[in-house]
């Protein structure tokens, strides 16, 4: 069987970890860090190595990646993702067999889909995005590359998300509303018209609350 290797090791990096061997069977065989930023050698049993390292033991001929870096720095999971497949290594799906995806839906690469998704026809999802239990994605919808979800989303049909927004908990995107690039979505927020690029969302309905740097891009504290 082909090398499993995570980027990351962080309780994110910890739980995909989980999901890759206990749904899909899939050891892993090191958890993989930027050079200089390891700060422990074994994390969950598995070892912890540097990237440098990490293209000297492994070729992409052998090995499949997954990049789990969650939201604290949205323009990071872009750059490892592109660090990562410019090397040649491939990025699978983690989609949990728990999770509900219509065949006629479309999924990238490097996507982690959690137990309790609901995926609906037509629907066409980009690369490197993590979808959190328990949300709906509803028939038609659209969503880029790079995002968060948490638990609990719901996207109207016919919704469009762009890339490297965050998401939060329990918050509803109305059919046919376009989000674009770069916004956060606070928790429980009703969307019910497009959003702009670099704005932050809070409210029944969403109220802009602010705008967010466009040196530093989505930042989750």
């Amino acid at each position: 069987m082909r090398n499993l290797v995570i980027f990351g090791a962080t309780e994110l990096a910890g739980m995909v970890r989980y999901y890759a061997t206990e749904e899909h069977g899939r050891e892993v065989t090191a958890f993989v860090v930027d050079e200089g930023y390891r700060t422990q050698e074994w994390f969950h049993g598995v070892p912890v190595i540097e990237w440098p390292e990490m293209q000297a033991r492994f070729t992409p001929a052998d090995t499949d990646c997954f990049i789990a870096l969650g939201y604290r720095v949205m323009r990071r999971r872009r750059m490892v993702y592109e660090q990562v497949t410019k090397a040649g290594y491939h990025c699978i799906n983690l989609v949990s067999p728990a999770s509900y995806v219509a065949k006629s839906a479309r999924l990238g690469e490097s996507n982690l889909v959690f137990p309790g998704v609901v995926i609906e026809p037509g629907v066409r999802i980009g690369t490197n995005n993590i979808i959190w239990s328990n949300t709906t994605i509803c028939h038609d919808t659209v969503i880029g590359n790079h995002n968060f979800i948490a638990a609990n989303v719901t996207f109207g049909g016919h919704a469009r998300l762009g890339d490297a927004n965050f998401i939060g908990f329990s918050s509803t995107i109305l059919q046919h509303i376009v989000i674009g690039n770069e916004a956060l979505i606070g928790a429980q927020t009703l969307v019910r018209e497009p959003t702009r690029d670099l704005h932050r969302y809070w409210g029944v309905p969403a109220r802009e609350a602010g705008v967010i740097d466009a040196a530093k891009g989505v930042c989750v504290d």
